[in-house]
């Protein structure tokens, strides 16, 4: 998953209050903080058998590029991306044309989301691709694909639909995508400063007949959907683990990677959003039984077991 992010939002929590109220209060949210980060880092040593130590194989991701990772001690300390009380929702909105199998996995992942990021997630309805500027857009002769540079959305279309209350706007798009010229594709790109992004189910389907498999179009599709609003709440890239948050160059290295976060990577959200890491186990784990997975459903009814055991 090529991820282009330009730009960081800075969340600074200020505590306000003065005399020895102030300094009460402060100290409290200061211990209670700290509680909470000493609770996680148990968490997350409670899950590491459920994930294997990174790969690299010739073509992967971190075979190209040499990215130093992020622990969960990193991320807490670096002032990342978190929602607030006033943008607290994920919005999804896809634009295009999109086949019934392409639409039920948008669904799911809207429902997915729910759940992973233990936030509201808001489906808009499917909006036409707009006339799209001629320098945003190219022709590859040798596949007759019709591909649309990402800053069509992320400049054009997705800032002015974005609520006030958004955490995230997020699209989906049944076109290839690319950033830039020298790039053959990208699966998606996102824009932290404008908590936008945009995402495409083109390069799922099978190269040769065009066609989608169901099941690799749903788990594709929550990968890099989960993935890239990752990297909206300032997770980088994980290193350590075969990992949902780990980067990928091509799509059998995406299908590789697990349907979750590793165990820094589970802290880190659990931290930035402020949820249990066992309810949320939990309300995955009901996902996958609703949508006939038992063998997913019983892994992440594992995960929650060994971190309620966590006091």
């Amino acid at each position: 998953m090529k991820s282009f992010v330009s730009g960081l939002i800075a969340v600074v929590i200020a505590l306000a209050g003065c005399g020895s109220s102030g300094e009460e209060s402060a100290y409290r949210a200061s211990n209670s903080e700290a509680k909470s980060v000493a609770k996680l880092k148990t968490q997350r040593d409670a899950i590491v058998r459920f994930f294997e130590p990174m790969k690299i194989n010739e073509g992967d991701w971190l075979y190209t590029r040499k990215e130093p990772g992020e622990t969960f001690e990193e991320y807490v300390s670096s002032s990342p991306t978190r929602p607030t009380k006033e943008r607290n929702t994920i919005y999804i909105q896809p634009i295009g044309t999109f086949t019934r199998e392409q639409a039920a996995a948008i669904e799911k992942t809207a429902n997915y989301m729910r759940a992973y990021y233990s936030l509201p997630v808001t489906l808009n309805k499917t909006r036409p691709i707009g006339d799209v500027p001629f320098e945003k857009k190219r022709l590859v002769k040798y596949r007759n694909n019709l591909q649309i540079r990402t800053g069509y959305f992320l400049d054009d279309v997705l800032p002015q639909l974005l609520p006030d209350d958004a955490a995230a706007l997020i699209a989906f798009t049944n076109y290839d995508l690319f950033p830039e010229p020298t790039w053959a594709f990208v699966f998606g790109q996102a824009s932290l400063d404008k908590r936008v992004g945009v995402w495409s189910l083109y390069q799922f389907a099978d190269p040769k007949t065009g066609k989608y498999d169901a099941r690799l179009l749903l788990d594709r599709t929550l990968k890099i959907a989960m993935h890239e609003t990752g990297h909206m709440f300032s997770m980088k890239h994980c290193t350590k683990y075969e990992c949902l948050m780990s980067g990928t160059n091509h799509l059998a290295e995406t299908d590789r990677r697990p349907l979750d976060n590793c165990p820094d990577c589970m802290a880190k959200l659990a931290w930035a959003m402020k949820y249990e890491p066992e309810m949320r186990y939990r309300q995955l784990a009901a996902f996958w039984r609703k949508n006939g997975r038992p063998n997913e459903a019983k892994v992440m009814e594992d995960k929650a077991a060994a971190v309620a055991n966590v006091k």
